[in-house]
């Protein structure tokens, strides 16, 4: 690739921002989670189920991300992209549960997971690696800007439609989005490509990978763990449902300004020392949250433990580019970011097994705190040139 422009690499990032922003807004699913069961008439764990789909997607396409990033263009993927999530309307459109699964928990699930992943890889080719933290980080703060902003869209869409148009607008929306940060990208005449022949000879088992794989478990399970039972959390210390949504609001832009400002702290100190002093600031939140019942209190700590998930996820691409080299990033950090979607996965179980059991959260938040400690120590003993 030869060396772009400076207005060459701008059109790049912003075409890399409006995908993240646009495939964000998967995660604004607890908008719709209320209509889909009115629609096709199931019950919580059956819709719940849909937006399993989706993040088991999102994980698969970041982890087979760097194959299709080497066998197909650019456009080529910016525009499965924008198409994927106008197919899934179709299928939604059915009005079935099957429907819902494939509609969004595959197809526009895989879109997100592959516009998410192919950002990251596409800002990293182009970032000089003392600027890569901030970079990485706006992308991924991106992604969950899109989840704010579509959380605010969506309910407003079906209000002044009905919920099968509503959502059709909101998707139309995305996939437009999709297709000007294509145009973007073709302005931008940059040439992304991968060495096809290079083997990655990392192993899973390279005790380095697996410490950052639970490393990044533990670390997002509290945030996960906040995120999905943020309402019900709130609502156990005295909140009404108005507080509950607006600490949502609250803690999507907390995450959000927090990647960004974690990326600049990333380029400045490194990955290793802020991640730890974000873990360690977690787990003393989190251990608060499990003793003391004040509704303040409670509101105040969980929007902050989820601004520092945010600043989590935007600083892990980092120090997996610094770990294992920009060459061999993608691969590494699809691996690891299976530790994201398997903690997507059983942090809402977990917490909802133990409230089932104790009728309150201070046994999960607890346990997170845990874990949160544990993934602080773990960073710790990463090299010091993380």
């Amino acid at each position: 690739m030869a060396h772009p422009t400076n207005m060459q690499k701008s059109l790049v990032i912003i075409a890399c921002l409006l995908i993240t922003f646009s495939m964000g807004s998967l995660h604004a699913f607890s908008t719709l989670i209320e209509n889909i069961e009115v629609q096709i008439s199931v019950g919580r764990m059956a819709s719940s189920l849909v937006y399993s789909t989706a993040i088991v997607n999102v994980t698969i396409a970041v982890f087979f991300g760097h194959i299709i990033y080497r066998r197909l263009s650019s456009l080529s993927i910016i525009g499965l992209i924008a198409i994927l999530p106008i197919i899934g309307i179709f299928i939604v459109n059915t009005e079935s549960w099957i429907g819902w699964i494939a509609g969004y928990g595959i197809f526009f699930g895989l879109a997100s997971g592959l516009g998410y992943g192919f950002s990251l890889y596409a800002v990293s080719k182009i970032t000089p690696k003392e600027k890569l933290g901030l970079a990485l980080g706006s992308v991924t703060a991106s992604y969950a800007f899109g989840a704010l902003i579509f959380s605010l869209l969506y309910p407003i869409f079906i209000d002044q439609f009905n919920f099968k148009v509503g959502y059709s607008i909101g998707v139309i929306l995305i996939s437009t989005l999709a297709l000007v940060a294509l145009i973007l990208f073709l302005s931008s005449k940059i040439q992304l490509t991968a060495n096809s022949a290079e083997k990655h000879k990392i192993q899973s088992s390279n005790p380095g990978f697996i410490r950052l794989w639970f490393g990044y478990y533990f670390g997002v399970f509290a945030g996960l763990l906040a995120i999905g039972h943020a309402v019900p959390i709130i609502k156990t210390v005295g909140g009404s449902a108005t507080i509950a949504i607006t600490s949502i609001t609250l803690m999507s832009f907390g995450s959000g300004l927090a990647g960004i400002y974690s990326g600049f702290l990333a380029d400045r100190f490194g990955c290793k020392n802020p991640l730890i002093l974000i873990l360690i600031t977690s787990a003393f939140s989190l251990a608060i949250l499990s003793i003391f019942i004040d509704i303040k209190l409670t509101l105040f700590l969980i929007i902050l433990v989820a601004t520092l998930y945010g600043a989590i996820i935007a600083i892990y691409p980092t120090l997996v580019a610094k770990l294992f080299g920009l060459e061999k990033s993608a691969w590494a950090y699809g691996r690891i970011f299976t530790a994201w979607g398997f903690a997507g996965l059983t942090a809402p179980s977990i917490a909802g097994f133990f409230y089932d059991y104790s009728d309150n959260y201070s046994a999960s938040l607890l346990l997170a705190a845990i874990l949160s400690t544990l993934a602080a120590i773990i960073i710790w003993r990463l090299p010091s040139k993380a």
